[in-house]
Formats: structure tokens, sequence, C-alpha cells
């Protein structure tokens, strides 16, 4: 663990660097780990996990930091969020999680940490599609195979759809 004299000093660093646990931006202010995070700046969310920041930091539009990383392809910003304890399967208003959009975007290495970590690759967002449906409709052949070896089944009326589309 940082004893808290280290923390203090991180945290004084990131400040100068525009990065604090929050930052003004258009008069509101948004979690510094948002920020570093849609950045992909790997070592300024490891020091502000370090100094405190939540890793189920919410964007203003209801999306955790983990979901936009995975949406980005960003694998170690993705392990970074996990080790610091980010809920796998949080998902945004829409019912996207990391595993979904990553799957969608064809992002094979975020998928293979996510599952690895205990990803649900069941689960469904509010349109009613998994992971494995977004993986198929964007013909990721390998993250459909990497999906199916962890478990995720596909509803037949949704395989359809998603073929379809």
């Amino acid at each position: 663990m940082i004893d808290q004299d280290v923390k203090k000093v991180m945290r004084r660093l990131l400040l100068i660097m525009g990065l604090g646990l929050s930052v003004p931006c258009m008069g509101v202010e948004v979690p510094g780990l948002l920020t570093a995070v849609g950045d992909g700046r790997v070592q300024a969310v490891r020091d502000l996990l370090a100094t405190g920041a939540d890793p189920n930091t919410l964007n203003p539009g209801g999306r955790p930091v983990l979901v936009v990383a995975a949406s980005r392809g960003n694998t170690r910003t993705v392990r970074e969020l996990l080790l610091a304890g980010a809920d796998v399967n949080a998902a945004d208003q829409a019912g996207n999680t990391a595993l979904i959009n990553a799957s969608g975007y064809g992002f094979a290495q975020v998928v293979k940490l996510l599952l690895d970590s205990g990803a649900d690759p069941n689960l469904k967002n509010t349109a009613g599609h998994t992971a494995l449906a977004r993986a198929t409709q964007a013909g990721y052949q390998h993250i459909v195979t990497s999906l199916t070896a962890a478990g995720a089944v596909e509803a037949e009326e949704e395989a359809k759809e998603a073929k379809e589309e």
C-alpha cells in the first residue's frame, strides 16, 4: 500500500498535470480518472487509482470508465481498472457492458482479459443483444470462438436478428 505522504505528493503532481481526482470541464467537475481513461493515459490512470479514484466512476452520461476503456480497445487501462476493483459486468444506460462493446468492436485482447476476469458472456443490453450477437454481427469469428469457449450461448431468435441486420 502507498503511505499517506506519498499519496499527497502524487495528488499534487496529478493536479499539476491537470488530472486531479476531478477537473473542471466546461463549468462541470469531471472525474480526473474519466479524463485519463478517455485520453488513454495508462500511467495517469494507475496513479489516480493509487490515490483513491473510484474504478467504478461513471461519465456524465452514466457510462462506467471500464466500458469507455474497453470500447477504445485499451487493454492496459482495462487491466488497471480491473486490478483496482472495477465491476467487470458494469453496464451503461443502454445495458452495454465492457464485454459487449469490446466484442462488437473486435478488440480480442480486451475480450480475453474481461472473460479471464469473470465477465458474464450472456448478459444482454437493453436491445436484447449479447456480446456473442455483437461479435457475430460484426463478423469477428475469432471473438465468437472465444465467447463460445467461455460459455456464451445465443438464443436462436437473436442469432437470426443479428445475421439479418
